[in-house]
């Protein structure tokens, strides 16, 4: 049986879920599932914060810390809040997307729009045969705290 197998968020919204236990992944649709995902981690906001969820021995891997915590207040002219914001996109993408390792996360200054944020995320795809290096572009707009995920190809 050769490819990959689908994530648990791709199985269980499945349109033809009787055919999903045969379905296999091409390393393509992998890395596009992948990006559906980070998608997903980044636009859900947790009420959890670290302090709160680390004094508990899974509490940072949990459900309960799915998600980022709420940027609105950090300023983008600080260096100190824009690398925050980085350094939290890359530990919650460390927990909860396994697939992923060696996350780096910049801002992207140099892609100035009134209405987006831009930031790359570059990792290591771990998925068994394979490892292969990848690159996202994640754009968040502001109005509504939104991420949209795309992979570079």
């Amino acid at each position: 049986m050769k490819g990959f197998e689908p994530s648990l968020f791709d199985k269980l919204f499945d349109d033809s879920p009787v055919q999903a236990s045969r379905r296999r992944l091409s390393l393509d649709e992998l890395k596009d599932s992948v990006a559906r995902d980070l998608e997903a981690l980044l636009n859900t906001r947790t009420v959890v914060d670290e302090t709160r969820a680390s004094r508990f021995p899974q509490g940072l891997r949990s459900v309960a810390s799915f998600g980022l915590t709420d940027f609105s207040g950090m300023s983008l002219a600080s260096v100190n809040d824009r690398r925050t914001i980085c350094e939290a996109i890359e530990r919650a993408i460390a927990r909860h997307e396994p697939r992923l390792q060696d996350v780096q996360v910049e801002l992207e200054l140099d892609r100035r729009s009134i209405n987006a944020l831009f930031f790359s995320i570059r990792a290591m795809l771990v998925v068994r045969p394979a490892q292969e290096p990848v690159n996202f572009d994640a754009m968040l707009k502001p109005t509504t705290l939104q991420y949209s995920i795309s992979r570079q190809r």
